[in-house]
């Protein structure tokens, strides 16, 4: 092979390898742009927890490349995630591929406790496992970035620790950028919680990945800047508005929006702070919480699928994303409730569900409960299933009481004929 020969195929390689890589440019004044293969690429993505494991990934890949999603975020890096990455490139995916950190106390992501003060030893072998999976993945060409921790900045006890674990994150997304120079770092947390830590200690960071949930999201680019933010940010967790910002009811059961809410505050979302923003260039995107198909509270509560239903959330993706309404209106529940009735069966409880006018065949219903004031975290996320029995109209279930006592959450879950699952809520205080 002659030498003019070789010097051309390595000038190619190079080339391939650069149009291959993907950045965060500055492109003056404060704008920036995510760009991907050469082009600007932004991202019209979904949080992935599944619906089967790696034999459904290609399956799950294909749905939501159907709806428009362009990109899939994970919050950790494991066995399958080989099966994800090539099912997502299968299907022209890209994914924002989690490295995890441990939380400093146990909190909304799980019971665990590290001292990044003072836990040297803990903080090397985490970072070791970090930069185990960068070399492992980092030329997977479905590979966007990195999102380096989830909320940890959230859940540590005081400033010593957030200095701590900012010093961490900075030492781990150092050693990343010399092992993979061609993926931006996304650092996530909760609304602006990491931003002024991030932005003091932690200058290999590409960009800021944002969690935030309900209509306070219309306030995220002032609080951004109020914190100091000098640098691009994107939603890396987007729904419905959470536990911590909704009231409780007369029961001490806090409520639940309605699916109509759940479907407006995503393409609201999209349409008033998304797009927008990344017209002004500091916007890279978004990720609605969460791709995923369990019987759970926060599925039930914040997810796209329902066994093999699709649920609203589904549908306001594919209209942010392709500009596509559901075909047919949506089931409405306009009411709710548990009444009094004397033609209830012994040991029964009557409930009432009527639905807006515009539906115009009462679908199949079923019922389920959450206890929240359960003792365990699992036992508050479980959803329990109810016996159920038709009442003397269309409207009036009999349902069975569980073997709980205390309040509780109810729901009437009603699935339309093309598979739609809708939800609503009302409480009671079992005896």
């Amino acid at each position: 092979m002659s030498r003019l020969l070789i010097l051309l195929l390595a000038a190619f390689a190079l080339i391939a390898r650069a149009a291959a890589a993907v950045e965060v440019v500055s492109t003056g004044e404060g704008r920036w742009e995510l760009r991907a293969d050469g082009r600007p690429y932004e991202i019209r993505g979904v949080t992935f927890s599944g619906t089967g494991g790696p034999a459904a990934y290609d399956r799950d890949c294909e749905k939501l490349a159907a709806i428009g999603v362009n990109t899939i975020r994970t919050w950790g890096a494991g066995n399958d995630t080989p099966a994800l990455l090539d099912a997502a490139h299968k299907h022209g995916l890209r994914v924002l591929l989690g490295l995890w950190f441990r939380h400093g106390q146990p909190g909304a992501e799980a019971d665990d406790s590290f001292d990044y003060t003072r836990d040297t030893a803990g903080i090397a072998s985490q970072q070791a496992a970090i930069l185990k999976s960068v070399r492992a993945y980092k030329d997977h060409p479905a590979l966007l970035a990195w999102g380096v921790g989830n909320e940890v900045f959230l859940n540590l006890p005081n400033d010593e620790a957030k200095t701590a674990y900012a010093l961490a994150l900075e030492a781990a997304c150092r050693e990343i950028k010399l092992i993979d120079p061609h993926h931006p770092l996304i650092a996530v947390d909760a609304f602006t919680k990491g931003v002024s830590w991030v932005e003091r200690f932690c200058p290999s960071v590409d960009a800021h990945g944002i969690n935030i949930y309900g209509a306070g999201i219309a306030a995220l680019p002032a609080a951004l800047a109020k914190a100091g933010s000098t640098r691009p940010w994107l939603v890396t967790e987007y729904g419905s508005r959470g536990d911590w910002d909704t009231p409780k009811d007369k029961n001490g059961v806090k409520l639940e929006s309605s699916d109509d809410e759940k479907y407006r505050v995503i393409t609201d979302a999209w349409n008033k702070t998304i797009t927008p923003q990344r017209i002004a260039g500091r916007c890279l995107g978004l990720f609605v919480f969460n791709y995923s198909n369990s019987l759970s509270y926060t599925n039930l509560k914040h997810g796209l699928l329902l066994g093999e239903s699709t649920r609203p959330a589904w549908h306001a993706v594919r209209e942010i994303y392709l500009g596509e309404k559901p075909s047919a209106p949506l089931t409405s529940v306009t009411r709710f409730r548990v009444i009094s009735r004397d033609d209830a069966p012994a040991g029964w409880m009557a409930v009432e569900v009527t639905l807006a006018e515009a539906t115009t065949k009462f679908p199949a219903i079923t019922f389920a409960c959450n206890f929240r004031s359960a003792a365990t975290r699992s036992k508050r996320d479980a959803i329990i299933s109810l016996e159920s029995r038709p009442g003397p109209s269309p409207d009036i279930w009999f349902i069975r009481p569980p073997d709980i006592k205390g309040p509780a959450k109810i729901y009437a879950l009603l699935t339309d004929a093309s598979h739609v699952v809708v939800t609503a809520t009302t409480s009671t205080i079992f005896p």
